[in-house]
């Protein structure tokens, strides 16, 4: 389904990420009720019964269709698995033009670790100007990432959480295949996988999006704060006051809630406990988790020190 009124959605998952990937997909209806949506859900084989009752459930409650498709992991040998983070999940969206039905000209790809929380339609409708893909310039060091991957770094270096795709240009133009061979061919330089794999082979057919589309949360630590010039510091002040999606890429994620101390946790929270996976998220130890409270409650100034990691209050204004 691919028409004006239907907005399509593809995320992928297995097992151990069902629920994050249906806490953002909540995230997203409860914050675009007026959109119908089209979401397509790459699983592996082992997904199990109770996720995907709940899956139907959730499309169901919101009006709209939620399509689970399986695979097996063999259709991606190709792609390299060389880090105990990086699982073969993440390079299910490389196979949309393969999977997802051929009316489907166009497609938003959104992670797991993250929240919807504006209007997506202004997204669903940018303007390719002929470009395979469109999303967000990297927070931190794109230039770097341009080097290691051999191309001008005047193209720049996209984060592959959110993402608009052309199909009709993959199609055309064989995207698939390219993305295959790049893999084997750059294997040694794959330091980001999927990520790397489709900046390494769209670097020119790509169309940048303002940050507030992928607003990822590192951007708001000390270390990547001190990185940017002011004028990079007004430009992400700006956008955060716009954010769509809130992406919790590079550091701990929101679910692991005894252990993050950044900033829109209480968005995060929000949408689990409106979504079907309320008891999701981990716990740490008994002892540790005194010892944060310990830290939080006895010892104040000690806490304070340890969460101005994150540039918070006077500029930011205070996510907590």
């Amino acid at each position: 389904m691919d028409n004006s009124d239907t907005i399509n959605i593809l995320c992928a998952t297995d097992e151990n990420y069902a629920p994050y990937c249906g806490i953002m997909l909540t995230s997203l209806f409860e914050s675009n009720r007026d959109c119908r949506f089209v979401v397509y859900v790459f699983t592996d084989v082992d997904f199990s019964e109770t996720n995907k009752k709940k899956y139907n459930k959730l499309g169901k409650k919101y009006g709209n269709i939620i399509h689970l498709m399986k695979f097996d992991n063999a259709m991606i040998e190709k792609f390299p698995i060389t880090s105990g983070r990086i699982t073969r999940p993440t390079y299910y969206r490389l196979l949309a033009t393969e999977l997802l039905p051929k009316s489907v000209h166009k497609v938003i790809y959104l992670d797991c670790d993250l929240v919807v929380v504006g209007d997506i339609k202004p997204l669903w409708n940018v303007n390719f100007e002929g470009k395979a893909i469109a999303g967000v310039s990297e927070c931190y060091k794109p230039d770097s990432h341009c080097d290691r991957l051999e191309y001008s770094v005047s193209f720049d270096y996209f984060n592959a959480g959110v993402l608009v795709m052309n199909l009709e240009y993959w199609k055309e133009n064989d995207v698939f295949e390219l993305m295959c061979r790049y893999s084997i061919q750059n294997v040694s330089k794959l330091k980001h996988k999927d990520q790397d794999v489709l900046n390494g082979t769209l670097f020119d057919k790509k169309q940048l999006l303002p940050a507030r589309y992928n607003f990822v949360v590192y951007i708001l630590t000390l270390m990547a704060w001190e990185s940017y010039s002011e004028e990079e510091r007004e430009y992400y002040l700006d956008e955060c006051s716009k954010i769509v999606v809130v992406h919790y890429a590079g550091i701990e994620k929101p679910w692991n809630y005894r252990s993050y101390g950044g900033p829109f946790f209480s968005e995060w929270e929000k949408y689990r406990r409106k979504s079907l996976w309320r008891g999701c998220r981990n716990t740490k130890p008994f002892l540790k988790h005194v010892k944060h409270l310990t830290k939080r409650y006895v010892f104040p100034n000690l806490f304070r020190k340890q969460r101005l990691g994150w540039v918070v209050v006077a500029e930011t204004k205070n996510f907590y």
